[in-house]
């Protein structure tokens, strides 16, 4: 290899290390910017939330709030004309539409819910009276189908609803007496009656 070759050879690896060490610090600077703005956003993001929470509780009509909820992904919209029961062991409220149908909402899955009815229907076959009576007076949510047939499921996820969907939920359950901490899914459960 002559002196020539040679001197070629360093100053390609000479350029190739300065290259490096430059795509590196701007890489670096880039990456700072990107948390810069990324923070930026979140900021602006949490003061739009804060701004939006206040007064939220007194802003916000639980009934219309759930109806426009379930509505959005029903083929005939629903109007909820009254709060049937708040069931606290499960976190959910059965509510009656102008139509007749029982809407329930919950924070839980359908398979959960599923699960208290037959707790509740289990409880109704004790041999003691009050329990019998105390099982009649907390009927099944989802209806006389062990099955959960007959009962449409309308799922609202935060990501597809609106960047205020946990907070307005939160206010809603806290007017009606639950405790949903933000919620990011709800599940609506249409039962016809």
């Amino acid at each position: 290899m002559s002196s020539l070759e040679f001197s070629t050879v360093l100053l390609v690896f000479l350029l190739t290390v300065i290259l490096t060490v430059y795509n590196q610090r701007q890489a670096s600077a880039l990456r700072g910017m990107e948390r810069l703005v990324q923070d930026f956003v979140a900021m602006q993001i949490r003061d739009r939330r804060t701004r939006h929470i206040e007064g939220l509780a007194d802003r916000i009509d639980p009934l219309e709030w759930l109806a426009s909820q379930a509505s959005s992904e029903l083929d005939t919209p629903v109007t909820i004309s009254e709060v049937m029961r708040v069931v606290h062991d499960i976190q959910a409220v059965e509510l009656r539409t102008s139509s007749g149908q029982r809407v329930i909402v919950s924070t839980l899955p359908k398979a959960d819910v599923m699960r208290f009815d037959r707790r509740l229907r289990a409880a109704g076959k004790k041999k003691s009276a009050a329990e019998r009576v105390a099982s009649f007076a907390s009927r099944p949510l989802l209806g006389k189908s062990r099955w959960g047939w007959g009962v449409q499921t309308v799922e609202r996820v935060m990501s597809q609803a609106n960047e205020f969907f946990d907070i307005e939920a939160s206010a809603v359950a806290e007017r009606l007496g639950l405790k949903w901490d933000k919620p990011s899914r709800l599940w609506f459960y249409v039962v016809k009656s």
